[in-house]
């Protein structure tokens, strides 16, 4: 016991009252000592399991929201396709109804056409003289 007094932080720890206290009582030292060490093993797991668990639920969330943004991706591609598609088929028939719309009215509302004038070849002959 008295080669590690010589250790200047030893003989600093021996002289404080926890040190002396810690002297008196060499059963409490005993149990202190023994829990630090069986602890050490709980607290190391405990450590490294919170360690594993970060860095799996990291990277979980980093897989999951990389698939739900390409499932999503391709979701918002096929209907974007889709929307140009019935686009495309609403214009046809757009352009459609315009072209028939626009005949129709061009022929029901004719004003009163006024009838041409056949000229026949004796007409001709009378304007001539």
């Amino acid at each position: 016991m008295e080669d590690f007094k010589w250790e200047p932080k030893i003989a600093e720890l021996l002289n404080s009252k926890v040190g002396k206290c810690l002297s008196d009582h060499p059963f409490v030292t005993l149990v202190l000592l023994v829990f630090g060490v069986t602890a050490s093993v709980p607290v190391g797991l405990f450590l490294a399991f919170a360690a594993v668990t970060f860095i799996t639920v990291t990277a979980y969330c980093i897989f999951v929201e990389i698939v739900l943004l390409t499932i999503g991706g391709v979701i918002l591609l096929c209907v974007l396709c889709c929307l140009a598609v019935v686009a495309f088929w609403i214009s046809c028939v757009l352009s459609v109804l315009y072209i028939i719309g626009s005949h129709v009215f061009n022929y029901s509302f004719i004003p009163s056409r006024v009838p041409e004038r056949t000229i026949s070849a004796g007409d001709m002959e009378k304007e001539k003289d």
